[in-house]
C-alpha cells in the first residue's frame, strides 16, 4: 500500500471499505480555525467505508528522543483483530488510523 499524503486535499473522492458500500467522501476546505469537515454521501458511516482488516498507527516518542519503536513490541499483538486498535508500545504515543480505498477522484471544471 502506498503511503498517504497528509493532509488530504479538499475535494470529492469515491471511497469504499471493499465490502458493501461505495460512496462519495467530500473533504471541505479548512474553516477560519483550520478545521476541515469530512462528509459521506448516502447516509454512509465511517465504519461502512473503512477496510476493517487493515490497521495502522503512528507511534511517536513520549520523551522527545528516539526511544520509541514498534519493533520492540512483542509479536503476540499482531495481527490486529479487524476493527481493533493497534497495540500500545512503551515510551510511545499512538495515533490509530483506519484505511479507506480511494477508487476515484473528482476533477473540478476550472471554467475552461
Amino acid at each position: 500500500m502506498e503511503q498517504p499524503k497528509f493532509p488530504v486535499s479538499p475535494g470529492k473522492y469515491l471511497v469504499t471499505g471493499d465490502r458493501k458500500v461505495t460512496t462519495v467522501l467530500t473533504i471541505h476546505p479548512a474553516d477560519k480555525d483550520g478545521n476541515r469537515r469530512w462528509e459521506l454521501d448516502d447516509h454512509a458511516t465511517f465504519y461502512d467505508v473503512t477496510h476493517l482488516a487493515c490497521r495502522s498507527a503512528r507511534y511517536t516518542p513520549t520523551t522527545g528522543d528516539d526511544s520509541c519503536s514498534p519493533a520492540t513490541e512483542q509479536k503476540t499483538g499482531f495481527p490486529v483483530t479487524p476493527g481493533g486498535a493497534m497495540p500500545s508500545v512503551e515510551g510511545c504515543k499512538k495515533q490509530d488510523y483506519s484505511v479507506l480505498f480511494v477508487i476515484a477522484v473528482a476533477v473540478e471544471d476550472k471554467g475552461r
